[in-house]
């Protein structure tokens, strides 16, 4: 079975830092980050992930395209935000979602969710 894989898409370097430290401490090490929207839609193509953390918004452009693309791909992913707690993009309609400020129980109950499959 291949090693636990998690794509963390972050555009704020505290934020980022956080997610990895909280990760890191829950025994992940197979961690990849992506800063911006090109460079989460390429990470994201080129490999398969266990599970994906995405901001909703990196610096003014929604990560939608990057959503879309890891469900049809059936690849958990959890949007994290702190503008709200719903979208009303009709085909992302009941998306996962964490509120930022998370916690390291957050990020532990998320990848728990998606390990119990």
């Amino acid at each position: 079975m291949p090693e636990f894989s998690i794509l963390v898409v972050e555009d704020d370097a505290m934020l980022s830092l956080a997610m990895e430290d909280i990760l890191r401490k829950l025994g992940h090490t197979n961690l990849e980050f992506a800063f911006d929207l090109p460079g989460a839609l390429q990470i994201a193509e080129g490999k398969r992930f266990s599970l994906v953390f995405l901001d909703v918004d990196l610096n003014g452009e929604l990560t939608l395209p990057v959503a879309r693309m890891l469900r049809q791909n059936n690849i958990p992913w959890f949007f994290t935000t702190g503008f709200g707690s719903r979208f009303d993009y009709e085909d992302l309609e009941g998306a996962p979602i964490i509120r930022k400020p998370y916690s390291e129980q957050d990020i532990k109950q998320a990848i728990a969710s998606t390990q119990a499959d």
